[in-house]
């Protein structure tokens, strides 16, 4: 990933659209920054892969995937809706303590604060990650 601050763009823009009630619900976004969406999948089959890369089931409601591209600029969006906030604040507690432990693929695990909200970013697959 060539400019991290793009992608953090790129995340915040997702959140933002998730905040505003833009949830997995009404799907996944027609543009990310300057990149267009390629492809999707939603319910079931959405969740069927987040949870083949989570490597178990993650008890999410629904979710989505989305791919986006241009000019050799990729980026994977993967959302997931709990089915309530005390269950996504376990889940993000669970996967921050995981990588901090370490044994996952993932590592370099940094937090940052944007507002009320803390964002983390991790490496991994030759990819950062945000959450």
């Amino acid at each position: 990933m060539k400019d991290p601050q793009k992608h953090i763009a790129v995340f915040l823009t997702a959140l933002a659209l998730l905040l505003a009630g833009g949830g997995a619900e009404a799907g996944p976004p027609k543009r990310l920054g300057n990149l267009p969406l390629l492809h999707a999948s939603q319910g079931k089959e959405a969740l069927q892969e987040i949870n083949r890369l989570h490597g178990k089931e993650i008890s999410a409601k629904d979710g989505y995937m989305a791919h986006y591209e241009k000019d050799g600029a990729v980026a994977m969006l993967y959302l997931s809706q709990a089915s309530s906030t005390a269950q996504a604040a376990r889940q993000l507690k669970q996967m921050s303590d995981r990588i901090q432990k370490g044994g996952s693929p993932f590592y370099h695990l940094k937090t940052s604060k944007q507002g009320e909200i803390t964002l983390y970013s991790a490496l991994g697959q030759g990819q950062i990650h945000y959450f």
